[in-house]
Formats: structure tokens, C-alpha cells, sequence
């Protein structure tokens, strides 16, 4: 065991990366890159972008939300058929910071071009026209996929780093506070929003040209490029001895020592069964990780086209619904997440945050502009004068909401955590490959189903159920697992590579 504020190594300029909890150097700059990064997803993915996109440039709140889910499905396509590979070769590879630094700037090029996504027309007669300059609705979902893609490499390579960035038992705390983190961006960025809306509303209106839509973009851009400084700075790099992106690529798309990508894909699935055999636990755990994590991506990456069209909320509401569920999403993340793993262990808190969440999306489901409880309420008159939120709806689906953002923000934090109990310590970043294709091979799935289920019922929620099914099948097989199944106490520390 060595000293829990052990040195790790060297950063740029001579700078010391020391480890040991969450407000060492290192795990506090960990944690501090989601505070950087989460904006995009916030902002870009769920609460401001996607509605201003479903209703002014696709023209539609429903089909908007389909379009919007399509975009999602293909970057869930894209990280499917790569993510595995990077995974294999990160664990061979040389520096991790310049690779990550590319991952970043795919997010930053999107946020820039999202400026450019113009706004389409309402004709004298009320008939919209699709926007005849500026990317257009496919050339905004080339930009998105780009982004999305960017955000799932860069998280992947930012868990597989989660393990140089404190001692073992603090990580469960350091990843949490990086959910916590990333929530309070997103709640002072979206405040931010909120605040303009307010006093110059103009500006998120047609005779504005949404400027505030489109500039989540570019803001978001600038945003991270100043917070993720201390990332590179202080955070180990955790890159193995020796190792070289050259060699990994190599071994990797290599076969009986010759360069053959074909047999060394097909390889892949010999590659599986033999963790399977090695690593059951490890292994039925991302089964489970590939079901329930892609329903909680989708319900969060849906959820803000779904409350603006179901509840007909403008950009205000929208604003102010993200920052309660940042808020309440950092509770999750920096509380309820080791409050549940210390009292319960991992595996049992994810089945209980899964087990809740199925409850929560089902009341939530039956909320509607007239009424709740799928009918038995009426929505009745106003609740008070302020103009927002003032409708018995209003009030009791942000109640849900608050819910749902605490425990999927809990569950986020335990899942990626459960890695760290269960690789072996001298293959994490594989199996953090591993976990991120477990995010990504059927990411595709939620987005797909949303996207038929609203277009094939033209309805928003009933396009957005097939959540459930994801959740449920998630918590399902995380009941095949063995009651020990990431056990504390099973790390032992070593001094990070850098």
C-alpha cells in the first residue's frame, strides 16, 4: 500500500498529480471534466437544442422527436461498431490526453456548427416550409451524430481513467461528484438561459432568429474549452508502460501476425466467449449494463423534446425543467449515489435505483396538459399567476422529474463504479471498452423503438414508453448475477502510470 496522497507523475510543465480523495488534485480534476463537458448534453442534447430543432427546423414537435431519436440511433451505430475496438486498444496504447483532446474537439466543431442550423417558416396560411439555407435538417444531424459520437469516445476514455484518479476507496465518491459536477454545469448554463429568456425574449423568438437555440451551440463549445484545462493538467494520464497507439492498432486489426481486420472482427465473438468463461459475473453485468443503460441514455436524451411537446412548454419552461433536473441530478450523484452503494453494496443499489425508475416513468407517462394519474386527476384551473408552471400538470410532472434525474444520475455513477470492482486491475481499460460498447451496441435500440413507436402511433407518449422495457429487462438480468457480484474491499492500490 502506498502513501493515499501518493504522487502519480508528472503533468505538462514538471506539474505533480498527486491522488488520494476527491479534492486532491487528481480527483477533483476527474471529476471537474464533466463540469466541462456535460453542458453539451444538456444543452445540445436534451433541453434546449432538440426542441427548437424538433419545432422550428423539422417543423414538428412529434416528428421532431423521431428525427431527433434517428440521430441518436445512428451515433449509437457508429460507437457500436468502434468503441470495442478503442477499448482493446487503449489498454495497449500510448497517451491517452492527445486522443482525448481529438474526442473533445469532434464536441467542439459541432457545438460551432449548430449556429448554422436555421429556423424554417409558417406561411399566412400556417403551413411550415423547411429552412432553405443555413445545414438544414440533415446537415444539423450530421453535426449531432458527430457530437454524440465525440461525447460517447470521450466518456469512455474518461472512465477508463477513473481508476489512476484516487485511491479505491474514494472512487465511488470521485465518481459521483463527477456526476454532481456535470449537473451544476449544466443547472448555471441553463440558468443562464433561463435568465436571458426572461429579460430579452426576444432573442429565442423568430423575429430574434433563436438566437439562444443556436448559440447553446457555440456556448457550449467555448464552455468546455475552458473548463477542461485542469483535466490535462492534473488528471494521471494512466496510459500502460510502453505502450504505443501504433503497436495497439496493430495487434488489434492483426491476425496469426499479419495485418487482417476481417478475421481479427470475427475473432471478436471467439474474444467474448472466452470472457465469458474467464469473467461470468464481469461479463452478465454488461449484458445487463447493454439493456438498462441504453433506456436511461434515451430517457435522458429524449426526455426534453417529450415535456416541451406533451405539456407544450416554451423555451423558459424547458430552461428552468433543466436546471430542477440538474439539480436533482446532482443530489443523485454526489448523495444518493454512495448513500446507496455504502448502505447496499452496487449491485443491489443498481436494482433499487432500476426498480424506482420503472415506477417514476410509469406514473410520469400518464401525465397530460388536461390531466394526471392517466385521467383520474383533472389538470383543474390555474394554480397561481406567475405563468409558468402553473397548472396542476406542470407541478406534478416536475415532482417526477426530480425523481427520475436523483436516480438516473445515482445509477450513471454506480454502474461506471461497478467496473472498477469487477476488472481485473490489470485490464480496466478493456473493460471500460468493454462497458462503453455495453453504452453504445444497442444504443441504437432505445432511439429506434421511440423513433417507431412515434411515427407508427404518432403519439409522444406512446412513442416514448419502450423505456420502460429497456429498464425492466436491464433489472431483469442484473437478478442473474451472484449476490457477491462487486463486493468492496476487493481493490488494491497502485501507483498510476502517467
Amino acid at each position: 500500500m502506498t502513501d493515499a496522497n501518493q504522487v502519480a507523475g508528472d503533468g505538462p510543465g514538471g506539474v505533480k498529480s498527486r491522488v488520494g480523495g476527491f479534492m486532491q488534485p487528481a480527483g477533483f480534476s476527474w471529476a471537474l471534466f464533466e463540469f466541462a463537458r456535460n453542458p453539451y448534453f444538456m444543452l445540445i442534447v436534451t433541453y434546449v437544442f432538440p426542441p427548437y430543432f424538433a419545432q422550428f427546423v423539422v417543423g414538428d414537435p412529434v416528428q421532431g422527436q423521431a428525427t431527433v431519436a434517428e440521430a441518436t440511433k445512428w451515433a449509437g451505430v457508429i460507437g457500436a461498431l468502434t468503441a470495442p475496438v478503442l477499448g482493446a486498444m487503449m489498454d495497449r496504447g500510448g497517451a491517452r490526453k492527445p486522443v482525448m483532446l481529438l474526442f473533445l474537439a469532434m464536441l467542439f466543431v459541432s457545438g460551432l456548427s449548430l449556429w448554422w442550423s436555421m429556423p424554417g417558416s409558417v406561411d399566412a396560411q400556417g403551413v411550415f416550409h423547411p429552412p432553405t439555407e443555413g445545414l438544414g435538417v440533415y446537415g444539423t444531424m450530421a453535426f449531432l451524430v458527430l457530437g454524440f459520437v465525440g461525447y460517447t469516445y470521450s466518456e469512455m476514455m474518461h472512465n477508463a481513467m477513473l481508476r489512476t484518479a484516487g485511491r479505491p476507496d474514494a472512487l465511488s465518491q470521485i465518481s459521483g461528484a463527477g456526476i454532481g459536477l456535470g449537473q451544476l454545469s449544466s443547472a448555471l448554463c441553463l440558468g443562464g438561459v433561463v435568465v436571458v429568456a426572461l429579460t430579452a425574449g426576444y432573442l429565442g423568438t423568430a423575429e430574434g432568429g433563436y438566437v439562444l437555440q443556436r448559440g447553446a451551440g457555440p456556448f457550449m463549445a467555448v464552455w468546455l474549452a475552458l473548463f477542461v484545462l485542469p483535466f490535462f493538467l492534473y488528471t494521471p494520464d494512466g496510459a500502460p508502460a510502453g505502450g504505443r497507439w501504433s503497436t495497439a492498432a496493430r495487434d488489434v486489426f492483426s491476425k496469426g501476425g499479419k495485418l487482417n481486420p476481417i478475421a481479427a472482427a470475427l475473432g471478436v465473438f471467439a474474444y467474448l466467449r472466452g470472457l465469458f468463461r474467464e469473467f461470468p459475473e464481469a461479463m452478465k453485468y454488461l449484458l445487463a449494463c447493454l439493456i438498462f443503460k441504453d433506456g436511461i441514455i434515451a430517457l435522458l436524451a429524449i426526455g426534453g423534446v417529450f415535456s416541451t411537446g406533451v405539456l407544450g412548454w416554451g423555451l423558459e419552461e424547458g430552461g428552468i425543467y433543466g436546471i430542477w433536473a440538474s439539480i436533482f441530478g446532482a443530489i443523485g450523484g454526489l448523495w444518493l449515489a454512495p448513500v446507496l452503494d455504502r448502505a447496499m453494496g452496487p449491485r443491489k443499489a443498481i436494482m433499487a435505483q432500476l426498480a424506482a425508475l420503472c415506477v417514476v416513468v410509469v406514473i410520469a407517462l400518464g401525465t397530460t396538459q388536461q390531466s394526471i394519474l392517466y385521467g383520474l386527476v383533472p389538470a383543474g384551473g390555474k394554480l397561481h399567476g406567475l405563468g409558468l408552471f402553473d397548472t396542476l400538470p406542470d407541478v406534478f410532472y416536475m415532482g417526477m422529474t426530480a425523481f427520475i434525474a436523483a436516480l438516473a444520475a445515482a445509477n450513471i455513477a454506480a454502474s461506471r463504479y461497478m467496473i472498477v470492482t469487477l476488472a481485473p486491475k490489470d485490464r480496466v481499460a478493456e473493460f471500460y471498452g468493454l462497458f462503453a460498447m455495453s453504452s453504445t451496441a444497442t444504443v441504437w435500440l432505445g432511439p429506434l423503438l421511440i423513433e417507431w413507436a412515434t411515427r407508427t402511433f404518432n403519439d409522444q407518449r406512446i412513442g416514448f414508453s419502450p423505456i420502460l422495457l429497456l429498464l425492466a429487462v436491464g433489472l431483469a438480468l442484473m437478478f442473474t448475477l451472484k449476490p457477491t457480484t462487486g463486493a468492496k474491499g476487493r481493490l488494491e492500490f497502485e501507483t498510476p502510470a502517467h
